[in-house]
């Protein structure tokens, strides 16, 4: 593991002693409700992806009853992927979504979700395989996707995955020192600790179970777990350790 590698940057606010300064892991928009919050709490936000993602076309795919996407990146993906083969919308396929964030881009989009999961795979699994149970079942997703709900459906669904997108942990980036960490994805967080070195006083705060038990796999304390995987939740989370 490579040692710290902090740019010499000064993080301060107001002239006045050194407020807290937080990391995510994914990039943000000026008008992201976690940067907009955190920075109402006087903290300063760095947000950068630490994973490259390129599509991956594809020219054909299984007819399904449903379609089940784990992030709005992979419906994305998957509707690029559709227009530059001229590959019509399964329209007879039900949608369903692994949380709340990407129910809510496809339907901005004008598709209709059937099913939403909580974002934890456990409680998502139960409850999507009262619906799906012995279907036919696509999933869209990275060519690195952990297969969470596949992995916990076994036998239960007829599973088909899709690679989408790629997606390739970067190697170098410059990062200023954080008073919490804040990790999106297991890959993610590899790509942090393959540059950098955890702090004592560092804290760190994952997105959901898969994110934190790859954390936990990798030797890391994990202080906060979003409750559900929304920025607003995140947050929450952040200002826990806060405390």
């Amino acid at each position: 593991m490579r040692a710290n590698k902090w740019p010499r940057r000064c993080v301060c606010y107001g002239g006045m002693k050194k407020n807290k300064h937080i990391f995510i892991s994914r990039e943000l928009s000026s008008e992201s409700v976690f940067r907009k919050r955190l920075l109402s709490h006087n903290c300063t936000v760095e947000g950068t992806s630490l994973v490259a993602f390129h599509g991956q076309p594809f020219s054909f795919f299984p007819t399904t009853e449903w379609i089940f996407f784990y992030s709005a990146k992979a419906a994305t993906y998957f509707l690029e992927g559709l227009q530059q083969s001229e590959l019509a919308w399964p329209k007879d396929s039900k949608i369903a979504t692994i949380g709340k964030g990407t129910a809510r881009w496809l339907r901005q989009k004008g598709i209709e979700v059937h099913f939403v999961g909580t974002g934890n795979p456990g409680e998502t699994c139960q409850q999507f395989l009262q619906e799906a149970e012995g279907k036919k079942v696509l999933f869209p997703q990275a060519l690195h996707s952990k297969k969470s709900i596949e992995k916990l459906a076994g036998n239960s669904i007829q599973a088909e995955a899709l690679v989408v997108y790629l997606n390739i942990a970067k190697e170098e980036f410059d990062l200023l020192p954080a008073d919490v960490l804040t990790f999106t994805s297991p890959m993610n967080a590899q790509a942090y600790f393959g540059r950098y070195t955890r702090t004592e006083k560092q804290k760190l705060v994952a997105i959901g179970q898969t994110t934190r038990l790859a954390l936990e796999h990798m030797g890391q304390k994990v202080n906060e777990q979003a409750v559900e995987p929304s920025e607003d939740s995140l947050v929450e989370a952040v200002l826990r350790c806060l405390q």
